[in-house]
């Protein structure tokens, strides 16, 4: 139990010392606005890609219970 507590509390403390680096390195600290501009599509980019993929999970699972969400690409099953 303490393993764990000891794990959570590294975790949380890890996730400020990480937005910190992020911060004051990366985007204050480089002088290059590029690599700022890369880091935030590459960002957009994978949230792009979570949301999808969360969309498609949760509407599969809805589905089982019978409610069905609209499909984002047009490909999925047509109700006739």
């Amino acid at each position: 139990m303490f393993a764990l507590i000891d794990f959570v509390s590294r975790l949380v403390g890890d996730v400020g010392r990480f937005v910190d680096v992020f911060l004051n390195d990366l985007i204050l600290g480089a002088g290059d606005p590029l690599s700022a501009l890369l880091v935030l599509v590459g960002q957009v980019l994978i949230v792009a890609s979570v949301a999808a993929l969360g969309y498609a999970a949760v509407g599969a699972l809805l589905q089982e219970i019978g409610v069905t969400l609209p499909s984002l690409g047009g490909r999925g099953r047509s109700k006739q």
